[in-house]
């Protein structure tokens, strides 16, 4: 299943290099609250993991971070700055947010991605729809990724995290 393409999720994105699946994730899924707050109730990672994964995240190009209106008051949002927020409707949580990373214990994040690529990554255990995402027409592409219980998990969860952030790029995704 690897190098599933950009291309071929969104046309308009020619240009952007396959977006290769991972492995499928190991073990059993994480147990997860299926009603709001939507998080991770078990399967929780190392605290400097989380650390890791915002540290990371935070770097992206055109990305601020600010308090998610969509989660608890600790919970940082990634936004992508106006202009550079050329995604689909469906690529955002609220406003230019497109992630939320939620703090330790549980470190797992909520984000978007393409259809296609988040249909691809739940059937490998990586990450489960938001249960409002069949009701709330934006956020169909909403999912919970599951946190990161080591390194190898952290670069696959960083990679879904810079999915999203092209996904909420639009058009200009491929540039940095």
């Amino acid at each position: 299943m690897a190098g599933l393409s950009v291309a071929r999720v969104w046309p308009q994105l020619s240009t952007a290099a396959p977006v290769p699946l991972p492995a499928p994730r190991r073990g059993p899924r994480p147990t997860t609250r299926l009603w709001l707050p939507h998080i991770q109730l078990d399967q929780w990672p190392p605290p400097e993991l989380v650390e890791q994964l915002f540290a990371e995240a935070k770097r992206l190009p055109h990305v601020g971070v600010r308090q998610s209106r969509m989660a608890s008051p600790e919970t940082p949002a990634l936004c992508l700055q106006d202009r550079f927020a050329g995604g689909p409707k469906e690529a955002f949580i609220d406003g230019p947010e497109f992630c939320h990373l939620h703090p330790p214990p549980e470190g797992g994040a909520h984000l978007t991605l393409p259809p296609a690529i988040g249909s691809a990554v739940a059937g490998l255990g990586w990450v489960e729809k938001h249960p409002l995402a069949p009701s709330i027409p934006r956020w169909k592409c909403l999912v919970l990724v599951y946190a990161p219980r080591d390194e190898t998990e952290l670069k696959i969860v960083m990679d879904l995290l810079e999915t999203s952030w092209a996904f909420a790029r639009g058009p200009c995704s491929g540039l940095r």
